[in-house]
């Protein structure tokens, strides 16, 4: 493969499988959204992303830009080498060989990896973290998690996990979280979090946009944003504390809050260790898109 062509990249989310066709500069093309079928079972998913992968293969060869790779990224304990998402709280698959799968429904080269590591790869070769040599990503989607980079580089870690701020226990001890531990940030501080929280609250189903809309005029969804950015600054803190970054890099679809999200988080993390100097925080200009960019990296570093 030259690394010139179009690829086809692909971010599986809790909430939806995206999927565009990407030129080297991230520009897209025959973007398609679909929901994710997780409460149909791990393999629905799976057939969900094998028929939209194949779907957007045969639009980009109709349209006569045909592909040259896949990239697919996913949540969860995923194995890039052997290309297994190993397991994922969100979408209950275990050992799912999606590389070899979708290679046999689209007939290209395909690269497996972590959404969430995707994410990072992007911020640092066209987000907020180019230039910088240690930052700490934290991607706000339907859970959370982040990237260590250390010296330029995402760590990769013993396992593949490193920043698993998602699951540090910060928030309210007697919440149990869906991997099975108790008072996960992601519980309060997720898209799938703040809208829990309302609702627990009101009684009133909102996804967290509607939320965001409703700040400075509902003083219930204010209450609920505090908690969920206070929540976050404390994972940030332990995370800051751990890694030391220059930068903190808020990424992912709830970072389109932007200042809504960054002001209070920012101040929180500071007043959480007033003994040293706070790294600088920012919202990233990616947006939920810095998943389906990286899933495009992968497929374009393949040879």
């Amino acid at each position: 493969m030259t690394r010139s062509g179009p690829v086809l990249a692909v971010d599986v989310g809790g909430t939806s499988i995206k999927a565009a066709v990407l030129d080297p500069d991230g520009t897209e093309a025959l973007r398609r959204v679909v929901p994710t079928p997780f409460a149909d079972g791990p393999d629905a998913v799976i057939g969900a992303l094998r028929d939209l992968a194949a779907d957007r293969v045969a639009a980009a060869s109709d349209a006569g830009s045909p592909v040259r790779a896949v990239g697919v990224v996913v949540p969860g304990v995923v194995d890039p080498d052997a290309g297994i998402a190993r397991y994922a709280t969100n979408i209950g698959w275990r050992n799912a060989p999606l590389r070899d799968l979708v290679t046999s429904s689209t007939g290209l080269p395909t690269a497996i990896g972590h959404d969430v590591h995707a994410a990072g790869l992007a911020e640092l070769a066209l987000g907020a973290a180019v230039g910088v040599a240690d930052a700490l990503i934290a991607v706000l989607g339907t859970g959370v998690a982040s990237v260590v980079v250390s010296g330029g580089r995402v760590v990769r870690g013993a396992t593949g996990t490193p920043g698993e701020i998602g699951h540090i226990p910060v928030g309210d001890p007697g919440v149990r979280c869906g991997c099975g531990a108790f008072g996960c940030t992601e519980m309060f501080s997720s898209a799938r979090g703040v809208a829990r929280l309302y609702a627990e609250r009101t009684g009133r189903p909102l996804d967290a946009a509607e939320v965001v809309a409703r700040l400075g005029t509902d003083p219930d969804a204010a209450a609920v944003w505090q908690q969920a950015t206070g929540t976050l600054a404390r994972a940030l803190v332990c995370g800051t504390l751990l890694t030391d970054p220059a930068r903190i890099v808020l990424a992912g679809g709830l970072a389109q809050a932007g200042d809504a999200l960054v002001i209070p988080t920012k101040d929180a993390v500071a007043a959480g260790m007033p003994w040293r100097a706070a790294p600088d925080l920012v919202a990233s200009p990616l947006g939920a898109r810095a998943g389906l960019l990286g899933a495009g990296i992968l497929a374009r570093e393949l040879s």
